[in-house]
């Protein structure tokens, strides 16, 4: 019978997905909504939409 340890590999391929996700959400993100001023005047349009 072998010990469960963890397997390392998998492990780091797991991080590395996870990390090219958040990079991807997060480039996205400011490729939709450039500057600063173009995501505060989404917001302030979002607030006052009828």
């Amino acid at each position: 019978m072998e010990p469960k340890t963890p397997n390392k590999k998998k492990s780091l391929i797991g991080w590395i997905l996870i990390a090219i996700t958040l990079t991807g959400g997060i480039a996205l993100y400011y490729r939709q909504y450039p500057s600063p001023e173009t995501r505060r005047e989404l917001s302030a349009e979002g607030i006052f939409v009828d």
